[in-house]
């Protein structure tokens, strides 16, 4: 397994759901996963060197999911990803040129985590 320099690690209600919503929804590729008895409770996706971990708590499984932060992804087309996904997503901003050179679309995942669709300008 090739591994990027840095990936995130998000607990998530459902990996199954997470792992629905980001393969469907935004292109990413399920590259692993590891089940529990038969339920999928940790999985990576993938999306060019793009890396994202997913599990499921088992040591707080009614925790809600917490990250103060962002996710940028950076894209070759902010506004088609964007056409696309505004439906799906709950958007934050955008599409829109930001002061410090990135044209960027803000919104929240299926469980709360926010990301940034970032393209240089």
């Amino acid at each position: 397994m090739t591994r990027s320099a840095l990936t995130p690690s998000l607990m998530v209600p459902s990996v199954p759901d997470a792992v629905d919503f980001y393969t469907r929804c935004l292109g990413f590729e399920q590259t692993g996963g590891w089940d529990d008895q038969g339920e999928l409770v940790w999985a990576e996706v993938s999306r060019g060197e793009a890396r994202i971990w997913f599990y499921r708590d088992a040591m707080r499984p009614d925790a809600p999911p917490a990250f103060t932060g962002f996710l940028y992804l950076f894209v070759e087309d902010v506004d088609a990803e964007a056409e696309r996904l505004k439906s799906l997503v709950k958007p934050i901003w955008g599409p829109e040129d930001m002061d410090y050179g990135l044209r960027e679309f803000g919104f929240e995942d299926l469980n709360g985590y926010r990301l940034v669709l970032a393209k240089d300008i």
